[in-house]
Formats: structure tokens, C-alpha cells, sequence
């Protein structure tokens, strides 16, 4: 592993305290002392900063609610309020509870409808607070300036950082909640915040240590053993977050900074792509993907359809000792079981691939052993995704690479956000109107149009091509018997919508030709330019036909 790289995002901040960090939006939310609930959208995408909501009373921490609308922020003044992110002013909050003394960080268990926050005095309490009642409950007492709180995944346990004034001076340490018995983990921090798990395997906590350090430890919630991973950091940091593997966005007062702890990988990135389309040609704001030219597969602008074959880079995750994967949806581990064409020793076998729990963790699928990879046909199909199973929308995919116990290691893949689209295409036609006057409309069963020797009168052949995204290209074509027939200016055609007659429309003559009777066929064709990475998906076409005579 090289040394981290340290790259600050965005300065100029209103004190940036605790944060959480939302998947499906690539997107830091975080609390600014000052008032704020701001957003910062990291990359892989382009950085944006927004502030979400104002008003507030020097908040301390923000966590994401699961519904994914709505988070919940503790206030210094002693409030614990809820409020939409949609519209997160504090003056729209709902006060959950009220009446704490400085509350520092929160932990959410909205599956048990409670909160744990703890309030920083000098006999200080772990609180759980009822989501819906707003009553608190004592868990533990006197912990001396006790700032930051996790739990175990089990809820047996919190982890509970202390700025401790005695001569412990800054602690961690670890509260049964069953009886509030209270184990010293590690003591002599200098000043330490607020807690983070470093990884789904829980044996580690990542620690900010505020000034005079300014730096970053990882706490082993087993030995107590502490080791200073990062220094250097902006002045004051007070919270971490792990939006994925080798990726730490570091709060630290006006500063937002993303360190990377890079693994290095000669064989390429662990998540490759999307069928024959490679990662870095998905374009990470929009979610498109464009190929260069000469490419073995080529789209421009497509957004993703149908059935999505995911290539992962076995190689790379076999030499980095991992033994399993998860594919990761917005942050939902994928479950789908999934067929390969596998080798058997005399012929190919379809083989159907199910993902499995090892040890802790569910819809896990095999690392294929560099020795087997071309057993496999193709070798870096990792996981067939139905997108019609998702929203027509931005969704993130990523790949979490687990040890052979099933456990989370610290090897997750760059996000791949895609914008998928399952819409169908509409085509019509309307029955052609001859302009004499009074005008006249063909009849739909016969279609038959009397020009009356007037070759010079007009007829109006009005069309629909649509896609409600605009993810499709759309083409008209006229034949007279079996000829097709040129017209100018040439018959429409390009991206959608297409919703007009011909314009101008073509007369008489020029549709007749050398004919004074004729039978013509009209289609206007829709193909939407979804990809699964492999071929366009043409199930979502359209196309509609018209029969018509022109006769004296």
C-alpha cells in the first residue's frame, strides 16, 4: 500500500463536525457548527458543496434516516431534532427529544426505534432515546466529557470516546448496555472525537485526535492497540467516514479532505465494468456511457437497460488475498443467483452461481483462484444485475471483497454510478389527410385518398416517436409499392421526440411520381439506445406502420 495521499475538498467551513455519508448520491452530508446541514458531493463525481438547511443551534452530529429522506441532528443547545433533507431548515424540524446537556454524537437504531447520543459533561450520561416518544433513558452514567458513541452490530455494546480530564486524559472505552459495566479499552489520547468503524468486521474504530495532534488513529476494539494512520490532517478534526475502500473523508473544522489510502493494482480496477464497456467510460456526474470511437462496442450518451453483466477483476482480488464478493446496489448487497459457462474437463457446463452467506455476511459469491480464471466463460463475469428491478434513475454499484471467514476486508472497488433506464418507446401514426378543400382524411380501414387530377394539392403525414427520457433515435421510411420514395426536404429522423407532421408536406406529384394510382407504406421506427453493456436493448423499440392509395 503506498502512503495516503491528503486532498482537501473544501475550506472555508463553518466548524465541520460530525457527518454521514449518503451512497446512492455519492454525497457527504455533515453539520456546521455555525448553523448548517450542508452536502459535499465527493468524487469520483464533481465536487459540489451545497448548504441543505440553516437555522440550527450549533449542531454536533447528523445521521441519515434508512428512508433515505430524512436525518436526524443533535444540537449543542440540547435538542435532538428529524427534518426531510428536501427541506432541512431547522425552523421545518421536529424536535425528537429535548432537555440533554450538550449532546455530541449520535448512533441510529431505527430497526428498535432508538437513538443513543452522549452528553458531554463532566458527569456525563449515554442516553437511549425512544424515535417516536422522545423519552430518555439512562443506559450509563458518570463518564467524564464523554463526545463520541458507536454500537456493536449485536447492540450488546457501546464504544464511547471520553476527553477525559483526569489522568487517563482522552479515553475510549467499552459499555455493556445490559449493565453499564464499563471496560477501559486505551487512554492517553489527545482529545479524541468522534467514532467510526473502520470496516463491516467491527475489530477497529477509526478516532480523530483534535489539536495540538491533528490526526487519525485506528483503535483495535479487541487489544486496545492504537496506531496512528494518518497525521497532517486540517486543524481540529472531528469526525471520519469510509464511503468505500481505500477512500477517508476527514472533517476537520473549515476543511472537508479526502485522504487515499491507495492500493495499487497492476492488472487494473476491481470493478472492470459493464459488459464490453469499460468503468472509466461511464461518465460519473451523469451515469452515460460513451465508448471512444473504433471501440469494440460503441454508444454515445447511453444510459443502462435489461440485464447488466458486471466484470469484476478476479486477478486483482485474488492476489490481494480476498475470497469473496459482494455486489452492492446503493449500498443494498445484491442476492440474484446468476449463470457462467464453466469448464468441466471435457466441455463447457452452464453453471448456476448462488450467492451464499460465509460466516456474518449474506450474498457472497467466490473469488475466482487465478489459476481457474479461464475456467470460466466469460472469465470476469462477477454477477448478472436485473435493472429492471431498480428505478429509472442514478444508481451506484460497487464491489466489497471479504476474507475467507466471511469478514469485510479493508479492498472495496471504486463506485460505478450508472443511470439506468427500462422506459419504453411509443410510435404512431395518424391517417394521412389529403389538403384539398375541404381538406380530407383517409379512411382508417381503406386509406384510400381522391386527389381528383389535383396533383398539386398537399398530403399531411403526422407521426409520433417518443421516449419519455429521450433515450432513443427515431426514423421515417415511405415506400410506393416496392420503391422507396425520396422526397424533399428528406423525410425526418433523429433523436426524440418526434411528434409533427412531415413538413412541408409532400404533394401529389412528387408522391406519385410517374403513377396516377399508387399504394404507399408508411413507418416511423423508434429504437431506444439503452445498452446492457453488450447490445442495445431493441426490446424497448416501437414501431408503427400506415397503408395509404393516392387515386384520381
Amino acid at each position: 500500500m503506498t502512503p495516503p495521499t491528503q486532498t482537501q475538498l473544501k475550506t472555508g467551513l463553518g466548524g465541520a463536525i460530525g457527518c454521514d455519508f449518503r451512497t446512492a448520491q455519492n454525497e457527504l452530508v455533515f453539520v456546521e457548527f455555525a448553523g448548517k446541514l450542508s452536502a459535499l458531493r465527493v468524487p469520483p463525481a464533481i465536487t459540489t458543496y451545497s448548504v441543505l438547511g440553516t437555522g440550527y443551534n450549533n449542531p454536533e452530529d447528523v445521521k441519515l434516516s434508512v428512508d433515505g429522506v430524512h436525518a436526524y441532528v443533535t444540537e449543542r443547545s440540547g435538542d435532538l431534532v428529524k427534518v426531510s433533507l428536501s427541506s432541512a431548515n431547522r425552523a421545518s424540524a421536529t424536535v425528537v427529544a429535548a432537555g440533554m446537556t450538550a449532546p455530541q454524537q449520535l448512533f441510529l437504531d431505527e430497526a428498535h426505534n432508538t437513538a443513543y447520543v452522549v452528553e458531554f459533561a463532566a458527569a456525563g450520561d449515554l442516553l437511549s432515546i425512544n424515535l417516536t416518544s422522545g423519552t430518555k433513558t439512562v443506559v450509563a452514567s458518570g463518564l467524564d466529557h464523554p463526545i463520541g458513541v458507536v454500537l456493536s452490530a449485536d447492540l450488546q455494546y457501546a464504544y464511547v470516546s471520553e476527553q477525559t480530564t483526569g489522568p487517563d486524559l482522552g479515553r475510549i472505552s467499552k459499555i455493556q448496555l445490559s449493565s453499564a459495566t464499563r471496560t477501559t479499552l486505551v487512554k492517553g489520547l489527545t482529545n479524541p472525537f468522534f467514532l467510526t468503524w473502520a470496516d463491516a468486521a467491527q475489530d477497529a474504530l477509526f478516532v480523530p485526535l483534535r489539536d495540538p495532534a491533528n490526526s487519525i488513529i485506528s483503535v483495535n476494539v479487541t487489544t486496545g492497540t492504537a496506531n496512528t494512520i494518518l497525521t497532517g490532517v486540517p486543524f481540529r478534526p472531528s469526525s471520519v467516514a469510509v464511503p468505500f475502500s481505500g477512500d477517508m473523508l476527514i472533517c476537520s473544522d473549515s476543511v472537508v479532505e479526502v485522504a487515499k489510502f491507495t492500493v495499487s493494482f497492476a492488472t487494473g480496477p476491481l470493478l472492470m465494468g459493464i459488459g464490453l464497456i469499460p468503468a472509466n467510460f461511464v461518465n460519473s456526474v451523469t451515469g452515460l456511457a460513451t465508448t471512444p470511437s473504433g471501440s469494440p462496442y460503441q454508444v454515445t450518451n447511453a444510459p443502462f437497460g435489461g440485464t447488466l453483466p458486471i466484470m469484476v477483476n478476479y486477478q486483482s482480488a485474488d492476489s490481494a488475498a480476498a475470497s469473496y464478493y459482494q455486489v452492492l446496489v446503493d449500498g443494498v448487497v445484491q442476492t440474484d443467483s446468476w449463470t457462467v459457462y464453466k469448464w468441466n474437463g471435457v466441455t463447457n457446463v452452464l453453471t448456476t452461481v448462488a450467492a451464499m452467506t460465509v460466516g456474518p455476511s449474506t450474498g457472497c459469491f467466490p473469488v475466482h483462484p487465478v489459476a481457474q480464471l479461464f475456467d470460466y466463460q466469460p472469465p470476469a463475469l462477477g454477477y448478472q444485475l436485473d435493472s429492471t428491478a431498480l428505478t429509472n434513475g442514478l444508481h451506484t454499484i460497487r464491489l466489497r471483497f471479504l476474507n475467507g471467514t466471511g469478514h469485510t476486508m479493508h479492498l472495496q472497488s471504486l463506485p460505478l454510478r450508472i443511470l439506468v433506464n427500462n422506459q419504453s418507446c411509443t410510435a404512431t401514426f395518424s391517417p394521412p389527410v389529403l389538403n384539398s378543400l375541404p381538406p380530407v382524411t383517409a379512411d382508417p380501414d381503406c386509406g384510400v385518398l381522391h386527389y381528383d387530377s389535383n396533383t398539386s394539392t398537399t398530403v399531411t403525414l403526422a407521426y409520433t416517436a417518443t421516449q419519455p427520457a429521450g433515450f432513443a433515435n427515431f426514423s421515417l421510411s415511405l415506400v410506393r409499392g416496392v420503391t422507396p420514395v425520396t422526397l424533399v426536404p428528406p423525410l425526418p429522423s433523429g433523436p426524440v421526440p418526434g411528434a409533427s407532421p412531415v413538413a412541408p408536406p409532400p404533394p401529389v406529384s412528387e408522391l406519385l411520381g410517374r403513377c396516377s394510382t399508387a399504394g404507399f407504406a408508411a413507418e416511423v421506427y423508434v429504437a431506444a439506445i439503452m445498452t446492457n453493456g453488450m447490445n442495445r436493448q431493441s426490446q424497448y423499440d416501437a414501431a408503427a406502420l400506415m397503408g395509404f392509395v393516392l387515386t384520381p
